[in-house]
């Protein structure tokens, strides 16, 4: 790399770090990811006039929260109406405008966002230009259906800090710290251990990329990068650590939390992971589509804590599409509330969960967070 090309990519990566919220997050403040929602709340207010003007000097609370996400809500149907096609078209011929969505209960007169129409014209819920696209990726999820997903530089900054506090909520807390990533078995249009490493970069912590399947190779890695936290496909490491189980003890190597994710993680396989290594093992669950990461469990192990800014969530009985009260499993149903490029109203995730809304021991009283996720039946 030239010299000039050295010192742009500083100076981009100095530019990003200013923005990044998840860095101003101090040790002992409460839970990373909540704090990190709070944050990003308290700057939108700050910075949108209507906002702004609805709660003046109010105090965060949940009512504060579920009403900046309804008013959140309005603003990105005004925004589909004037530039996605997709959206445009359904609401002026159902009649629906933004002033008809009062309450969470009004949600229900918005039509649910099909996968297979996004996988048959992604292009139909592009709001930008193509020329502010910075990175598209393809992926089919565990639905067969290749769905491209397209997101502008500052979106992409925004999940990468989104992951900076995910990775602080399960532990990575020092910067001693050093995050194992291994993905051999993924294949897809983007390449996850590159934005966990980004990330990682980005908070100035250290990572380690390895995708190899051969035991030895990943137990050196481990020792010669000091590794302390190991982030990977369930399957992935529910099998490599049934193959290192006679070569350690447990806590031998000093691996503080492992995170797993990309496929479901048995009651099972959890005890399996945590009975070799000596420590607690997290899910993480997300979707391209959604952003990539979106929710992750903490050292509690009692449901996902979400993203709380960027979604609003629904949980629906999947044969009617009525809104199930908290506890209730049905079909999560997501609204991605701060996207511009290709935002989702109502998308039909496919997954079969609950919301949870009582506090967290974890210390987390504002944030929702959803329970056991299982795929729904075809």
């Amino acid at each position: 790399m030239s010299l000039s090309a050295k010192i742009n990519t500083a100076v981009r990566m100095t530019i990003a770090k200013r923005k990044l919220e998840s860095r101003k997050i101090e040790d002992g403040t409460g839970n990373p990811l909540e704090q990190w929602g709070l944050a990003k709340i308290r700057n939108d207010v700050k910075n949108n006039r209507e906002l702004k003007e609805f709660f003046g000097q109010r105090e965060l609370d949940r009512d504060y929260i579920n009403e900046y996400k309804l008013i959140k809500f309005r603003q990105l149907m005004a925004y589909v109406l004037e530039n996605s096609p997709y959206y445009k078209e359904i609401y002026e011929k159902a009649g629906i405008d933004p002033s008809q969505i009062t309450g969470y209960e009004d949600l229900e007169k918005l039509p649910l966002t099909e996968q297979q129409l996004l996988a048959e014209h992604p292009y139909h819920f592009l709001c930008v230009s193509r020329k502010e696209i910075a990175r598209e990726f393809t992926s089919s999820g565990t639905t067969n259906m290749l769905k491209r997903m397209a997101y502008t530089q500052d979106e992409l900054l925004e999940i990468v800090d989104s992951v900076i506090s995910g990775l602080k909520m399960a532990g990575m807390n020092s910067k001693e710290d050093t995050l194992q990533i291994m993905y051999p078995t993924i294949t897809a249009t983007w390449d996850p251990g590159l934005v966990l490493s980004k990330a990682c970069a980005l908070a100035g912590y250290k990572s380690v990329i390895n995708d190899s399947l051969d035991v030895d190779d990943q137990l050196r890695t481990m020792r010669e990068s000091g590794t302390t936290l190991i982030i990977g496909t369930s399957s992935f490491l529910h099998d490599l650590s049934k193959a290192v189980r006679e070569l350690i003890k447990p806590g031998e190597m000093g691996i503080k939390t492992i995170i797993c994710s990309s496929e479901p993680l048995t009651p099972s396989m959890r005890e399996e992971i945590e009975s070799v290594w000596g420590c607690k093992t997290l899910r993480q669950w997300g979707m391209t589509e959604l952003g990539l990461a979106n929710a992750i469990e903490c050292s509690e192990q009692d449901g996902f804590h979400l993203n709380n800014p960027d979604f609003l969530v629904e949980v629906i009985d999947p044969k009617t599409g009525k809104q199930l009260p908290p506890g209730e499993e049905g079909e999560l149903v997501v609204t991605t509330l701060r996207r511009r490029c290709m935002p989702l109203i109502r998308y039909r995730t496919r997954d079969i969960t609950a919301l949870i809304d009582e506090p967290c021991n974890c210390g987390a009283c504002f944030d929702q967070r959803i329970s056991d996720i299982k795929r729904m039946n075809s």
